[in-house]
């Protein structure tokens, strides 16, 4: 994938971000506490996870280099991060940290050139081009929103539809 590619889908991606954050100011304060069964997620968690991987695997594509420490600072269970995810008390403090995070990942890629797109990144998983940290973000985004969707449908919220852009 080329820088130019790159960025086109980080365009993208910016516009599934602004219906993400609807959905999540769609919650209220207390529903972010929601767990619809024991070891499942809540929403402040899915939130953490979702916007903290973004930013995490931007600055490894940056590195060059994913570690499995890097990893387990998106994990919500991780009691490491609890602070941080205590943080998100409020629907505010929830969307203001997913676009602090989706920011940061934004300025990260944006600055990447060519070259960087295309360097191998070291991980425990294995190598790869650094671009295909951009498409993991990305996947993970997609699916946690799912969840996220389904937890609004739950207590009876229409989520917004999925391409409101």
């Amino acid at each position: 994938m080329t820088r130019e590619l790159l960025l086109a889908r980080r365009d993208y991606f910016n516009m599934v971000h602004g219906v993400t954050i609807r959905a999540i100011a769609a919650l209220a304060d207390h529903e972010l506490d929601f767990r619809p069964m024991a070891r499942l997620r809540t929403p402040r968690e899915l939130i953490f996870h979702i916007y903290a991987q973004e930013k995490i695997l931007a600055e490894s594509a940056r590195d060059g280099r994913f570690t499995m420490e890097a990893a387990n600072g998106s994990n919500p269970e991780e009691p490491s991060n609890a602070p941080a995810v205590a943080a998100l008390a409020t629907v505010k403090d929830a969307v203001a940290f997913a676009n602090s995070s989706h920011d940061a990942a934004e300025t990260i890629f944006r600055a990447m050139s060519d070259e960087d797109v295309a360097r191998p990144v070291e991980s425990f998983m294995g190598a790869y081009p650094a671009w295909q940290y951009f498409q993991f973000a990305y996947d993970e985004h997609w699916h946690h929103r799912g969840q996220l969707y389904v937890y609004l449908r739950l207590p009876g919220k229409e989520p917004p539809n999925l391409y409101d852009y």
